[in-house]
């Protein structure tokens, strides 16, 4: 900590001096400390990526069931289509991760381009310009307005210094600056190192001399480096989900493998047969194409969050988005429009009040937008492009006194109508002890100390509601001063003529999206770098708080060790000056509460927490690189009202989602049951080849166009589900066991059936008929799997449409034509294969029967 050390106290600790370190000194450090530059971890190489997708247990059993499917056809068959079919899959399925996975990687590059390349540094007394690579503890930097810092240092010299601080701190304001020795020994928030400047932040005002105190990684902004460069992975709730669908039906297999060995051992199977039994049995309850399908959900979901200004870099954020328990949004330019706006005037003379907020101002517009300090810009902004324009080109300004943070004031000099005139615009505490007059209904008065109260009090009333005030005064004088301190010599006898509040006001919508965020079970939380007041005052405005006791600075965390946090962060919706390492610790706080977070931000200070967040969400104007690098969806607009839209479309895709799931595992149970009967008889009625045409064919196109289907009524009004709530509740299994059931006695009642008639061939092609007539049908009752097809639009999802005609198409080809012979299938009766089309449409109001039944059983 250098802030709390005197200038002599740093000198000596360094070993340097006001004329900055020897060449020699320099070379030794650099040599001990390393370059000055942020330094990247190492990444996984992309080769062990790709073979971290074979990790999955439902993996694994295709692959042992791929190689025992060429080795059985190698050495008996001399047919390797079903290890063909599976191979594809496995690879497919490990490349379209392993593209997921590679456009997720975090790149600190953007952290780079906060190091400028070259400054000015003083060397053996001398100046000299250097790379700032090779800038070390201990050395002299100088620097003015528009330059970068290149490295934390302690102030020794400044004039007139705004320091725009917000990629580090979230402040929206720049912030002046001093020399002065701070008092504390507890670490002070960056915000509060006013004697300090940090490497990565710009220099917008005046001059700076300093002393190097850190380099390279042991900045602050080389401290967020090392954080994005540690691990800490939270896995998304999709992600657990297909975990617990993986070691579920991987402890299913395992099951029924035991259970097949000893039946085959008691009715002396030979080793072949038992293998291939295996095989069609583990092929059969493993989904193979649900992960390509969950996959292009996730991608037409994204597609639609394009659509609705939400761009996703991570495709599993879709889906977690829809879980998302907690938003911790950063307040300016997400909650609140980035742009000061005046709120409120007290005049006492509106022209004189218009001259000094024009002309007492050193922004500018060009090029269509305002430049300059926040707090002026929207001085012209309030009056005007073209009145302020007219104003300043007949009123021009002769010499000027800038602000400083020592009388908080700035004064110019101007010619209105032939006269000269000081017109002063500061603090109000600093500009009234300046003053000696005020107008009062029209006219110029003494001012008395009554009148200095009922002002007073306006700035109170304005200050509860956080505005930021500026006072001004004007006073015509005889001669122009020649100098900057002359003119703070006419700094008295003012006339006062008013104040303005202003503040960085709230999105129009913010207030009624945080509502709806409430009423979806879905809490609020601000977290900014600007002061309580400020953070307090907008959140109660948009109804993330109630009470000021909501409230707390980030400096107060610090008391608290990570498992008191826990509980802390309970009690507090708004957290103001906070550091990055703040805003890590209160997501992680949340997490360890089983929530699922999303994290927004735009500033280099908000990468780690939105790294670390289950949704990281960063800001496409003003986000930094770095944020954006880091974040799984980015917002075009910047708007929270926009998180809430993309919320409300998680939620929609993760409903479809679980459809997907349901829909497929009721069929792969269906074609399970089907083959332990097969067993029991004595019969094959499905061969593996059918399965995987039933997986891989009938099932992926409706599958894919069940993402698609619009949203249900009422999403937003339930509670989030949680990071624990298991995709199988009692809800979800009942679906898969009652629709596999009904396919099941479908497909043996037909196979049996036929067989009686005619071949086992025959038999065995309607049995197969009959499944994919069964997954047509409950493609539909699977839209939404708790209200009557036709509440939800018979024809409302207009893919699913289009996919059932091609599956018609596709069938007709593979059931019609010669191609029947690559799935196994041989010719039916036109007859026979009618009278089975129609038979089992019947199915669709046995499914349709069976929600109203299943919903009164089962709780979801």
């Amino acid at each position: 900590m250098f802030y709390n050390k005197s200038i002599k106290d740093i000198y000596s600790e360094l070993n340097t001096s006001e004329n900055g370190l020897t060449l020699e000194q320099a070379e030794k450090l650099y040599t001990d400390v390393g370059p000055n530059e942020i330094v990247e971890g190492k990444k996984k190489s992309k080769l062990l990526k790709f073979f971290n997708q074979f990790k999955d247990m439902m993996i694994v059993i295709l692959i042992i069931v791929d190689i025992a499917m060429f080795i059985y056809g190698l050495l008996y068959t001399h047919e390797y289509t079903d290890s063909i079919v599976i191979t594809t899959v496995v690879l497919i399925n490990a490349i379209m991760g392993f593209i997921q996975e590679e456009k997720a990687e975090v790149t600190l590059d953007g952290l780079k381009k906060y190091v400028s390349s070259t400054c000015k540094v003083k060397r053996n007394g001398n100046i000299e310009v250097i790379d700032t690579k090779l800038l070390v503890p201990g050395d002299y930097i100088i620097l003015e307005a528009g330059e970068k810092v290149p490295a934390d240092a302690r102030i020794v010299f400044e004039s007139n210094l705004l320091v725009d601080e917000s990629p580090l701190t979230g402040e929206s304001n720049p912030v002046g600056k001093r020399i002065d020795k701070l008092n504390g020994n507890n670490k002070l928030q960056i915000q509060d190192q006013a004697n300090m400047i940090f490497s990565g932040t710009n220099i917008t005002n005046g001059r700076v001399e300093a002393i190097v105190t850190a380099t390279g990684m042991y900045t602050e902004l080389g401290k967020i480096a090392v954080s994005l460069n540690t691990p800490y992975e939270i896995k998304t709730p999709l992600e657990l989900r297909i975990e617990e669908i993986s070691k579920k039906l991987t402890f299913l297999v395992f099951i029924i493998l035991i259970f097949i060995f000893v039946y085959s051992f008691i009715k002396k199977y030979e080793v072949m047969e038992i293998i291939m039994l295996c095989a069609s049995l583990a092929v059969a309850v493993i989904p193979e194409g649900l992960p390509a399908v969950i996959t292009i959900s996730l991608s037409n979901g994204a597609g639609a969050l394009a659509k609705k200004k939400t761009i996703v870099r991570q495709m599993t954020a879709v889906e977690t988005l829809g879980s998302t328990d907690v938003i911790c949004s950063d307040k300016t330019g997400t909650i609140t429009q980035n742009k000061m706006t005046v709120q409120k005037n007290i005049v006492l003379n509106d022209e004189w009040l218009k001259y000094i907020k024009v002309l007492c101002n050193d922004s500018i517009y060009t090029k269509g937008k305002y430049i300059g300090d926040p707090t002026e810009t929207c001085m012209l902004d309030e009056v005007g492009v073209k009145d302020s324009e007219a104003i300043r080109h007949i009123c021009p300004r002769l010499i000027d006194a800038p602000f400083d943070s020592d009388r908080k004031m700035m004064s110019t000099i101007n010619v209105i109508d032939g006269k000269t005139y000081i017109l002063v615009k500061g603090s109000l505490d600093s500009l009234m002890k300046k003053c000696s007059h005020i107008y009062e209904n029209g006219k110029k008065k003494k001012l008395t100390k009554a009148m200095q109260l009922v002002i007073n009090e306006e700035e109170a009333k304005m200050a509860t509601e956080a505005l930021r005030v500026i006072a001004f005064a004007y006073k015509e004088i005889k001669k122009v001063p020649k100098t900057s301190a002359a003119v703070l010599k006419e700094e008295k006898d003012l006339t006062f003529v008013g104040l303005t509040g202003m503040i960085d006001p709230p999105r129009p919508g913010v207030k009624e999206s945080v509502l709806t965020a409430r009423n979806a079970g879905i809490r609020t939380i601000m977290i900014t770098g600007d002061s309580l007041p400020t953070a307090t005052a907008i959140a109660k405005r948009v109804c993330i708080i109630e009470d000021s006791k909501e409230a707390i600075l980030g400096s107060e965390l610090d008391k608290y060790m990570d498992e008191e946090l826990i509980e802390v962060v309970n009690k507090y919706s708004v957290y103001a000056r906070v550091s990055p390492t703040h805003k890590e610790r209160i997501v992680r706080a949340l997490q360890s509460q089983g929530k699922v977070v999303a994290m927004t931000g735009d500033g280099v200070n908000d990468a780690p927490a939105i790294k670390d967040a289950h949704v990281g969400i960063g800001m496409g104007i003003t986000g930094t690189e770095v944020t954006k690098n880091v974040a799984d969806v980015i917002l075009l607009d910047d708007s929270f009202s926009t998180i809430v839209t993309a919320i409300e479309e998680g939620r929609r895709i993760f409903a479809n989602i679980r459809n997907n799931v349901i829909y497929s595992l009721s069929s792969n149970f269906g074609e399970l049951f089907t083959i332990l009967i097969a067993m029991f008889t004595g019969t094959t009625i499905l061969l593996p080849i059918h399965i995987l045409f039933i997986d891989l064919v009938t099932d992926s196109i409706p599958s894919i166009c069940l993402s698609f289907e619009p949203s249900e009524k009422g999403i937003m009004d339930k509670p989030p589900r949680g990071i624990d709530k298991p995709m199988f509740t009692p809800f979800a299994i009942s679906n898969i066991v009652a629709s596999a059931f009904v396919e099941t006695v479908a497909v043996v009642i037909t196979f049996f059936t036929v067989k009686n008639s005619y071949s086992v061939e025959v038999a065995m092609s309607c049995a197969l008929l009959t499944l994919v007539i069964q997954e047509i049908v409950y493609s539909i009752a699977c839209r939404n799997l708790k209200q009557f097809v036709f509440k939800q639009g018979i024809f409302a999802n207009k893919q699913l449409n289009i996919g059932l005609l091609i599956i018609f198409v596709v069938e007709a080809i593979f059931f019609l034509t010669p191609l029947r012979t690559f799935i196994g299938v041989v010719e039916v009766p036109i007859p026979l294969m009618l009278m089975i089309i129609v038979c089992n449409l019947v199915a669709f109001f046995v499914y349709e029967i069976l929600k109203p039944i299943l919903i009164g059983l089962f709780e979801d």
